[in-house]
């Protein structure tokens, strides 16, 4: 149960966000507001899918495997220093993404598309952090 709790209360959170929503009439910002609920509950409700097959009693071994890995994984000096390297170069990249965009969002009059371009930098930051890592793993 200590390990679903904070799902719980994302939920629930979730649920008062989508509320909210629904009974204030403001247009966009209700709008917005549900969908931050909606994807809240969403999240939490995978991550209490993932917590219940991991605790099945068919896999319980399985897990245990992985959790003493993943806490290697942590406390290993190699891993340790390739999630700062991948961080380094990730962030160098970035930033001069970052710069690109600014040129381009300057040049072209900006409408609703940013938000969908900014998610997706967010994303592409998130998978070259990823490919980096994994490249640098098999490297060294």
């Amino acid at each position: 149960m200590k390990e679903k709790k904070p799902f719980i209360i994302e939920i629930l959170v979730g649920i008062v966000l989508v509320c909210v929503g629904f009974f204030v009439k403001a247009g966009y910002y209700s709008a917005l507001i549900s969908s931050m609920g909606v994807g809240i509950m969403v999240a939490s409700i995978v991550q209490l899918i993932r917590i219940a097959y991991w605790q099945n009693p068919k896999r319980y071994a399985e897990y245990e495997t992985k959790k003493k890995e993943a806490h290697i994984n942590c406390v290993d000096e190699r891993k340790q220093y390739l999630r700062m390297k991948a961080g380094h170069i990730t962030y160098q990249m970035m930033t001069f993404s970052l710069l690109i965009l600014s040129l381009v969002l300057a040049l072209v009059r900006v409408e609703v598309w940013v938000i969908t371009m900014i998610f997706l930098l967010f994303v592409l930051q998130w998978l070259v952090g990823i490919i980096v890592f994994r490249m640098l793993e098999k490297r060294m």
